[in-house]
C-alpha cells in the first residue's frame, strides 16, 4: 500500500512535472495568495466595507430627511390652506360687519336728519309764532295810537289822560282779539 501511495505520489508529481508545476512553487504561491487574502481583507476589504456602509446610512438618513421635508411641505401646504380660509372667512366676517356699521350708521344719520329737521321746523314754527305775535303786538299799539289820534281829531283837541286812554284801547284790542279767537 505504502508503494501505491508513493507510485501515485510519484505519478502526482510526474503530472505536476510534466505540467510544468513545481509543488515548492505551488505551495508558496497558495501561501502567498492566502497572505494577500488576509492583508487585503484588513486593509483594503474593512475600510471599503465601512465606507460603503457609511454611505448606505447617509443614503438612508437623506431618503428619511426628503420623506420628512416632504411630510413638511405638505403640511406647510395644508396650513397655508387653511390659514388662506381662516383669511378668507375673516374678510367675509369683516365686510358683512362692515356693511352692518354702514347701515347703522346710515340709519343714525337719518334718524339724526329727521330729529334736525323736526327741531328746524318746531323753530322756524315757534319763530314765526313770535313774529306774528310781535306783528299784532305792533299793530295793536299802531291801532291804539292811531285810534287815540283818531279820537283827538274828532273832538278837535287833545285828550287829558292819556296813558288812561291807552289803557282802555289795549283793552278793547284784547278783548276784541279773544272774542275773534274763539
Amino acid at each position: 500500500m505504502w508503494q501505491l501511495r508513493r507510485a501515485s505520489t510519484i505519478d502526482g508529481r510526474l503530472i505536476l512535472d510534466q505540467l510544468g508545476i513545481s509543488v515548492g512553487l505551488l505551495v508558496s504561491q497558495i501561501v502567498n495568495f492566502l497572505l494577500l487574502m488576509v492583508v487585503l481583507r484588513l486593509v483594503l476589504y474593512g475600510p471599503v466595507m465601512r465606507m460603503l456602509d457609511q454611505r448606505k446610512e447617509r443614503i438612508a438618513m437623506s431618503m428619511k430627511d426628503a420623506e420628512r421635508v416632504s411630510a413638511s411641505a405638505q403640511e406647510a401646504e395644508l396650513e397655508k390652506a387653511q390659514l388662506i380660509e381662516a383669511a378668507r372667512r375673516e374678510a367675509q366676517e369683516i365686510r358683512a360687519q362692515a356693511s352692518r356699521d354702514a347701515e347703522r350708521i346710515a340709519q343714525e344719520v337719518r334718524t339724526r336728519a329727521d330729529e334736525d329737521a323736526t327741531e328746524i321746523r318746531m323753530k322756524a314754527h315757534e319763530d314765526a309764532q313770535r313774529q306774528v305775535a310781535a306783528a299784532l303786538a305792533d299793530a295793536n299799539k299802531d291801532i291804539a295810537e292811531l285810534a287815540i289820534l283818531a279820537t283827538e281829531q274828532v273832538l278837535g283837541r287833545e285828550l287829558a289822560d292819556r296813558t288812561e286812554q291807552e289803557r282802555f284801547v289795549e283793552e278793547f284790542l284784547t278783548n276784541f282779539s279773544e272774542g275773534s279767537a274763539s
